[in-house]
């Protein structure tokens, strides 16, 4: 799957998992899907896919794989988002001067192939939900260990930065989100990049300064945001993960309202023209297009 590059292709459309839920209950969902495969190109990530195979209710996880299956016939899966990253960088470092993140093609077959036969899905179902609730344990307790040092910092009542100033802050050099971002460079290539080389790839691959942009986001949310102020949007691993993914559709469908609100922020961080819809709203439309 490429990214959405011209207004005479196809406009490319992702769901995440909390829209596949809510269409996977629709009394709809049939005339919904064939809409869908009438107006979009479908990506396919493995992060819902994950998410589906972790359910442990069996039937419910049908229901969505079979959605999923109807999906296939407009659409492909979409890589995980590590390997995004890896495949990116490793481009990048082989030829900087020609590096153009939109060549890159991130089709994951395999999921492909197991969404249409289901021969492993089922048999993995505890693991992956296992593994999913460690890593979003992980990813919760690493800032929340974090939040009692940033609190400290405006218990004289200082003023707090916005968002948008934490994130120039933490993304330029020598920041703390600089240095992650360094090293998942390094970790993909086996090689320290040089800052200008850091600073330059993320400028270039939308992708991956969509990652560290809800990085970002989690950062502030979970750790510099006042004990009484609103949640800005829902930060949990998944979800944050996810932004890797919108600059690969013209649009993102959710039906989670954090999420909604997570990822229009990261999407105005980044730069991205990408539109972040709630699942009702983008059914409305849906339908009355299709009128």
């Amino acid at each position: 799957m490429r990214e959405d590059s011209g207004m005479a292709e196809i406009p490319k459309l992702i769901f995440d998992t909390s829209a596949i839920n809510e269409l996977a209950k629709d009394a709809d969902v049939r005339a919904i899907t064939e809409g869908i495969c009438v107006a979009y190109h479908v990506g396919i990530t493995e992060t819902v896919l994950s998410e589906i195979v972790a359910d442990p209710d069996e039937a419910r996880r049908n229901s969505r794989l079979d959605v999923l299956k109807r999906l296939l016939g407009c659409g492909e899966c979409v890589m995980p988002f590590h390997r995004i990253i890896e495949a990116h960088a490793k481009a990048y470092q082989e030829n900087p001067k020609e590096y153009d993140w939109r060549k890159l093609e991130v089709r994951f077959r395999e999921a492909e192939n197991e969404i249409a036969r289901q021969e492993f899905l089922h048999t993995l179902s505890a693991e992956t939900l296992a593994h999913n609730r460690k890593a979003e344990d992980d990813f919760s307790e690493l800032f929340a260990n974090a939040r009692p040092h940033f609190q400290k910092i405006f218990e004289d009542g200082k003023e707090r930065p916005s968002l948008a100033e934490v994130a120039k802050i933490l993304v330029r050099e020598g920041g703390a989100h600089f240095e992650i971002a360094a090293d998942l460079y390094e970790r993909a290539v086996g090689k320290r990049p040089s800052n200008d080389a850091i600073k330059d790839f993320v400028e270039r691959c939308p992708p991956f300064k969509a990652l560290i942009m809800a990085l970002c986001f989690s950062q502030y949310d979970i750790c510099i945001r006042k004990e009484n102020a609103p949640r800005l949007g829902r930060a949990g691993r998944q979800d944050m993960f996810s932004s890797l993914f919108l600059p690969y559709c013209r649009v993102f469908v959710t039906n989670d309202e954090g999420q909604y609100k997570a990822l229009k922020a990261v999407a105005d961080l980044t730069g991205l023209e990408t539109t972040i819809m709630m699942y009702p709203d983008f059914k409305s439309g849906l339908i009355g297009l299709k009128a």
